[in-house]
């Protein structure tokens, strides 16, 4: 009995956050700024109980870790390290520049 009372009150707190803080868009580019700028502590407040009761804007900022390490891992490398499968040589760009050039005459 005491963990379905409990539970329901959890329902109830999470249902009225819910319905009284910002929507998910608003959430969506304070996640994003929180990348590049300290947030105030308002901002980090309000965020953190909207991802309480929004599991969607957990995985979305989960998301834009992995985009970031991500980012951050491929700027890291350095022009010494072995070109990356992905990576056009010298001659490919060159010669991807001039049919470029040729389709834009």
């Amino acid at each position: 009995m005491p963990l379905r009372l409990y539970s329901k009150f959890t329902h109830s707190v999470r249902w009225f956050l819910l319905h009284r803080l910002p929507t998910c868009k608003q959430m969506a580019a304070v996640m994003s700024e929180s990348m590049e700028r300290p947030l105030s502590l308002r901002e980090r407040v309000l965020l953190k109980l909207h991802l309480w009761v929004c599991v969607w804007c957990v995985w979305y900022l989960e998301q834009l870790h992995i985009m970031r390490d991500a980012v951050r891992l491929r700027a890291s490398k350095t022009e010494d390290d072995e070109p990356s499968p992905d990576s056009l040589s010298t001659e490919a760009r060159e010669r991807i520049r001039l049919a470029l050039n040729r389709s834009d005459q």
